[in-house]
């Protein structure tokens, strides 16, 4: 009579109290990791743009510097290949057929240069608060596109955080239109 089965004890109350308390700390864990990228993301974006602004001010061509960016991304990653090639694992199911996918990445590296050099002519006329939501934005407009082509769905919780993100924005924003 001292010793009870295993269905006694699975339907206990305790059990369950124990399984919401661990599920509760998942929810919370889950929750503090993504303020805590979040504000790593910002906090590296926010260095990146004093230190871009910086930059521009002591070398003010920002397309000789899109060009010098972009051919050290590009030379590097070459590098990287040549030595590692088992960190691009996608690269094998493309063999026989890289330069096809050329047609493809070509204009897809000309939209980035343009993006980067008008980013970096932005940095000679702009305050880095105005940058800094500017670039925090764009994470909205990528949404949205993602959205129109179908490989996002917008819920009403996606949609208040876009609205309070643009919101945030506006508000940095208001005034910091000056381009003089």
């Amino acid at each position: 009579q001292g010793s009870c089965d295993n269905s006694e004890v699975a339907s206990s109350p305790v059990v369950y109290i124990l399984a919401a308390m661990a599920e509760e700390q998942t929810v919370v864990r889950s929750i503090a990791v993504g303020c805590l990228l979040c504000t790593m993301y910002i906090m590296v974006s926010a260095c990146l743009i004093n230190f871009n602004k910086f930059l521009l001010q002591k070398f003010p061509f920002p397309w000789e510097l899109t060009a010098l960016h972009m051919s050290f991304c590009s030379l590097m990653s070459l590098l990287l290949y040549g030595v590692a090639p088992g960190l691009f694992p996608a690269m094998e199911r493309v063999q026989g057929r890289k330069m096809q996918l050329l047609k493809f990445f070509l204009p897809l590296g000309a939209f980035f240069a343009t993006a980067l050099y008008a980013s970096n002519k932005a940095y000679l006329y702009c305050t880095v608060a105005f940058l800094q939501f500017m670039k925090e934005s764009n994470v909205v407009l990528v949404f949205l596109l993602c959205c129109a082509v179908g490989l996002q769905r917008m819920d009403r919780v996606k949609a208040v955080v876009v609205v309070w993100i643009l919101a945030g924005s506006w508000m940095c924003i208001h005034g910091e239109i000056n381009f003089t």
